[in-house]
């Protein structure tokens, strides 16, 4: 049921993105911190993703089965999943970026 409401999450994220753009935010963080998090995310991000058996790009091919291990779009969208978790541990939250009016 948890990766159930985890693949709903990132599909109203990827909905939200086609509508609006979303910027990491925490109470209590600054620019300096969230760019130091978020590198650390996405490093554990790829190396997770790696460990899963995705390569980005892929690097390995079977003569015999082709290309191994998962679709690059799934192994981005398992890698974008880990990031989601990392950053929401940390206690940060996705909100909309404000838009200056007139735009």
């Amino acid at each position: 049921m948890r990766r159930a409401g985890s693949q709903l999450f990132f599909i109203a994220i990827l909905a939200l993105g086609g509508c609006a753009e979303v910027r990491w935010q925490k109470a209590d963080g600054d620019d300096p911190a969230l760019s130091r998090d978020l590198t650390d995310c996405r490093k554990l991000g790829m190396e997770r993703t790696v460990r899963m058996g995705g390569t980005i790009p892929r690097s390995e091919i079977s003569p015999v089965f082709g290309p191994m291990g998962p679709p690059p779009a799934e192994a981005r969208m398992q890698e974008t999943q880990v990031v989601t978790g990392c950053m929401r541990e940390k206690g940060y939250v996705l909100v909309p970026v404000s838009t200056p009016a007139g735009k």
